[in-house]
């Protein structure tokens, strides 16, 4: 089996993960745009026509602004929790909306060869969830948008081979940046985004063969201090990368 995954896009412009195996592809959100999307996918070798389904992990807008028209031109089904479903809006994603499959917050579904387990995370959208996508002797988690981890957090992820992990802010330079009170206090908050800080402690509870770190801000962090601190916490053999914010990354 020849097993693929990339961080397509990754922060506040948009976020999405490709896993490609058997022929069979799925996508973990779709933020940006379809034909963001669609070159990124074709510049590491793979036809976004091959999903067969995508998976949201909230409703937000940098992780499913793509979908709309995705689903209009690649004809798949987007699985996602009924409240984040609700609070999507009809006006903006009809498409998104037609093909969408509803679950519980806690639900596993099979697709081809992948089978993805969602659990659930801690962020200021009406649900939250991480996904847990297992091919083959690889398990790929995804943890992004949670404001805290949890043991169920910690649990869900123990035995990934590859992790997918946010390490959003350095939480100095947001609590010295420029944002406003509001916008800083929403961050740090335990529905906010997860630090540089939290993530290494996470990665440390873990043993993942290889991390590849998500969602760092651009004004609140550098991919360097995120690095840094989650090499720290992780043994010297685990490898460890920095997603792009505009370009593919190569996870396996």
């Amino acid at each position: 089996m020849k097993l693929e995954a990339f961080s397509l896009c990754s922060g506040s412009s948009g976020n999405c993960v490709l896993i490609a195996a058997d022929g069979d592809a799925i996508l973990l959100d779709g933020g940006r745009s379809c034909s963001y999307l669609s070159r990124a996918a074709a510049s590491v070798g793979i036809d976004l026509g091959r999903v067969a389904a995508a998976f949201v992990t909230h409703e937000h807008r940098d992780h499913i602004s793509a979908l709309d028209t995705a689903v209009k031109k690649y004809k798949f089904p987007v699985h996602m929790t009924r409240a984040s479903y609700n609070a999507v809006s009809a006006a903006e994603s009809p498409a998104l909306i037609a093909s969408a499959i509803l679950h519980p917050p806690l639900y596993e579904e099979r697709v081809g060869a992948f089978s993805v387990k969602s659990f659930l995370t801690y962020h200021d959208s009406a649900c939250s969830v991480g996904y847990v996508v297992s091919v083959g002797d690889a398990k790929i988690g995804l943890c992004t948008d949670t404001g805290r981890f949890t043991d169920s957090i910690a649990d869900a992820l123990s035995g990934c081979t590859h992790l997918i992990l946010e390490s959003n802010h350095d939480r100095d330079m947001l609590l010295h940046g420029s944002y406003p009170a509001f916008l800083k206090a929403r961050i740090d908050s335990p529905r906010g985004h997860l630090s540089n800080e939290d993530a290494a402690a996470l990665a440390g509870l873990l043993s993942a063969d290889d991390i590849t770190l998500y969602h760092i801000s651009r004004e609140n962090n550098t991919p360097e201090l995120a690095l840094c601190e989650v090499r720290g916490a992780v043994p010297p053999s685990t490898a460890i990368r920095a997603a792009e914010p505009d370009s593919p990354v190569r996870i396996i």
